[in-house]
């Protein structure tokens, strides 16, 4: 696997990383379906230690993903990969957020909060520290009453060794106010510059795929502003949540139980696959995609391609789906990417937002 430095940290990561959300099974967390069905715990250290042996060295994951549960899975692998000797911790990148669960506290982002959820993903993670943690979201609540006391504390779990980078996530709606701000409008763009200006992050996450925003405006161009910044990028959701892999029929929807957050999304209806398909089916022809395996391989190198710099966290919930995506290499070129553009131009608005179980609309 090819290899990239991680902006001014200077770690050398996979151009390819291992995205540890869906392994973290169903989950409810502030009212909200926020995990993945289909998933098993053998499955998913199956999956980690195919990725360790494929020489994957960048494991993303979240206290909230699972309530704990992907961190432990993800320590648990990585324990059995040291003592088989496949790998040693100091050659291993662990990134993982705090701010999404709050537990008793009055926000995710108190102080107080912040330090037991660090301590609990030490202890799930087995890990004495963790290389990237990130911010989980960009709400530090009214009047950003808790932002000052939170990089305060982010500043001391650096200096007491805890953790050895900052990260930010890009834009995107929190779940409390998915209803009241609007994803990839100019504000929020400017709302993550001014707090990135006080975070000043070393990495931040940005949404990118086939049918996500394609920063490619130079007011909100987030690849450009890090990489003038040397600011490490990571890019989630490369598959669009398997929605860019052209495997649902459209006159079979996939159904979802309580705590998958793909629950109630109008991209996974008959009338949202059905469009996408389309959009597919054209893309399949241009780049001769006879299967599953070569959407996969499409839609990460179409990520890859973006910046040379960025590293591409891809999800699984097995062995077979991490080492497909591992597997894949290469880039497209400026045209191949340009031919994509044009075909899911538009696509956003003809499906329209996300809808979820509570009625509350928002983007892929």
């Amino acid at each position: 696997m090819q290899r990239r430095r991680l902006g001014r940290t200077n770690l050398v990561v996979g151009e390819i990383g291992v995205g540890c959300w869906a392994i973290g099974g169903l989950t409810v967390n502030l009212g909200t379906s926020c995990g993945w069905g289909g998933v098993t715990d053998n499955d998913s250290i199956d999956g980690l230690l195919t990725a360790i042996k494929m020489k994957a060295n960048l494991f993303d994951t979240a206290d909230v993903y699972g309530l704990g549960k992907s961190e432990r899975l993800l320590g648990s692998a990585l324990r059995k990969a040291q003592e088989n000797g496949l790998i040693k911790r100091e050659n291993v990148i662990i990134s993982s957020k705090v701010g999404y669960f709050r537990g008793c506290a009055p926000h995710g982002f108190d102080p107080l909060n912040m330090r037991h959820q660090l301590e609990m993903s030490l202890q799930n993670l087995d890990t004495e520290y963790i290389d990237i943690y990130f911010f989980h979201h960009l709400d530090f609540g009214s009047d950003d009453k808790y932002l000052r006391g939170a990089i305060s504390q982010m500043q001391n779990f650096r200096d007491q060794g805890h953790i050895r980078y900052f990260g930010l996530r890009g834009p995107h709606k929190f779940s409390l106010d998915r209803q009241s701000k609007e994803i990839g409008s100019n504000s929020s763009y400017e709302r993550f510059g001014k707090l990135a200006e006080l975070i000043n992050p070393d990495v931040i996450s940005l949404r990118y795929n086939m049918i996500s925003p394609t920063y490619d405006n130079p007011e909100t161009d987030l690849f450009k502003w890090a990489e003038e910044r040397d600011v490490g990028i990571l890019i989630y959701k490369p598959l669009g949540q398997g929605l860019l892999l052209n495997k649902y029929d459209p006159r079979k929807p996939p159904k979802f139980g309580i705590g998958d957050n793909r629950l109630g999304k109008a991209w996974f209806r008959q009338r949202g696959l059905r469009i996408l398909k389309d959009r597919l089916s054209k893309i399949g022809q241009k780049f001769e995609c006879e299967d599953t395996r070569d959407f996969v391989k499409l839609a990460i190198k179409y990520c890859l391609s973006r910046s040379r710099t960025a590293c591409v966290l891809v999800g699984f919930r097995n062995a077979d789906q991490i080492s497909q995506s591992m597997s894949t290499d290469g880039n497209l070129t400026q045209e191949e990417c340009k031919h994509i553009k044009e075909v899911f131009e538009g696509i956003n608005d003809e499906i329209g937002p996300f809808i979820d179980s509570h009625g509350v609309a928002y983007t892929i």
